[in-house]
């Protein structure tokens, strides 16, 4: 177990993937400035009406854009691991620290699952126009690689992330990539993968 600094937003954030942020509140100017520091990573969990998730991901910044005299920053970080929050306290400017165990996967892939979900992501792809570096999108290895271009509900990005079988993720992400190529025009004009 591992204590982090918990960032509670209305966003979900992926192992993977990448987030631009700006952070303007003190508590969290503090956070950012530590992680910047320290190069340790904190979490973000989804918070809605009913309180924050007791599953996040830690994320680490990739890229600090600006840094303002106000201490206010425009960062990017990137998703690393999922994490189930213990316990939480809050500090005495009301920054959360989480008590963190980090979760793994529990079962062995099924190959021929991820090798369909491999075709269906370079199909997507290639109808986007996106045919650069094609050799990091045919070695993407597990679930959360494929989902890099497509823009997900937060609900869909929440049940992925909680998700504890590989197998099971690369079935939600093999129903979302059959729908979006049974959409007769996708790839025309342009269209995202989010519009399907």
């Amino acid at each position: 177990m591992k204590n982090i600094p918990l960032f509670p937003l209305n966003i979900v954030a992926l192992p993977k993937e990448k987030i631009p942020l700006h952070i303007f509140e003190p508590r969290y100017k503090r956070m950012i400035k530590n992680s910047i520091n320290s190069g340790e990573p904190f979490g973000i969990v989804h918070q809605d009406q009913d309180g924050f998730k007791s599953i996040g991901c830690s994320v680490k910044i990739v890229n600090v854009i600006k840094e303002y005299p106000s201490g206010e920053f425009d960062i990017i970080v990137e998703g690393q691991q999922c994490f189930q929050i213990e316990t939480k306290v809050q500090e005495d400017d009301n920054l959360w620290i989480g008590t963190v165990s980090f979760l793994k996967d529990q079962h062995q892939i099924n190959e021929d699952l991820l090798d369909k979900i491999r075709d269906q992501y370079l199909h997507i792809i290639m109808k986007l126009g996106i045919n650069e570096d094609m050799e990091r999108h045919i070695n993407k290895k597990n679930s959360f690689d494929f989902i890099e271009f497509v823009n997900l509900p937060n609900k869909i990005k929440q049940e992925l992330l909680e998700e504890d079988d590989e197998n099971k993720r690369l079935q939600i992400i093999n129903r979302i990539f059959t729908a979006v190529m049974s959409i007769s025009n996708f790839g025309l004009n342009g269209q995202q993968i989010s519009e399907a």
